[in-house]
């Protein structure tokens, strides 16, 4: 693996980028593990995913799938997750995000795994949520996202950009688009809106949005409310921005 990319990330820079703290890393992982990943994702069967979000009518989300178990997954895929969960590279994300006492060394913390959209699929915007109750570590606060994409000869007409703005500032909208191997790590609050509100629209149905997604969370401090004080919920959907 490869930490030189987040040792020079800048922590006055993240905290400091807009719409919210993030930051982007290119070639997060070295092309070896990066290729493995890919190559993996190419051949995973989406009737096996362990959550499908398949109803055209929904509002908020369209054919997306993820896979979450992973320990099912191949051992060295199993070991890049393990990576992006151990105390090295957590004790990295820490120093950028300025986030102490980040979990480690626990691959299932809830919502991680592989993220596959198919052609027309959509995730509206949102906000993450906010809580859940570890089997063992009692209730967790939710803090960071960290997203790799994995998606070779990206086409910008595909319309398979992360958006990302502040609710107190519509207008400033942020587009990153989902190429191979590019790495968006950024902090999970209440105005982290982010999401993916336009269909896909790929040439044929070989081609899908790939990713995979690792959430950081805290214990929770606070018993009733988090760390922004707020009470548990789940994923809260926000409006599309005006000027797509």
């Amino acid at each position: 693996m490869n930490l030189n990319n987040v040792y020079m990330t800048n922590i006055i820079e993240y905290n400091l980028n807009k719409p919210f703290p993030h930051c982007i890393i290119e070639n997060f992982l070295d092309i070896k593990h990066a290729n493995n990943l890919y190559n993996y994702i190419l051949s995973l069967n989406l009737n096996d995913a362990n959550s499908k979000f398949t109803n055209q009518k929904s509002l908020y989300e369209y054919n997306k799938f993820a896979f979450s178990k992973i320990d099912n997954f191949p051992l060295p895929i199993q070991d890049i997750f393990k990576y992006l969960n151990s105390k090295e590279f957590i004790e990295q994300i820490e120093k950028v995000t300025e986030i102490n006492d980040l979990i480690y060394g626990d691959c299932n913390l809830n919502g991680a795994g592989i993220h596959i959209i198919k052609n027309k699929g959509r995730l509206a915007m949102h906000t993450d949520f906010n809580t859940y109750d570890h089997p063992k570590l009692g209730k967790l606060d939710r803090r960071i996202n960290l997203l790799v994409y994995m998606n070779k000869d990206w086409n910008s007409n595909y319309k398979g950009d992360l958006l990302m703005y502040n609710p107190n500032n519509k207008l400033e909208v942020k587009s990153i688009q989902p190429i191979f191997n590019r790495c968006v790590i950024f902090n999970t609050t209440n105005k982290s809106v982010h999401g993916h509100p336009e269909s896909l629209d790929v040439p044929n149905e070989d081609i899908c949005r790939k990713s995979i997604a690792i959430y950081y969370y805290t214990k929770n401090k606070n018993k009733e409310v988090d760390f922004e004080g707020d009470h548990a919920h789940s994923t809260i959907w926000h409006e599309i921005p005006n000027n797509l």
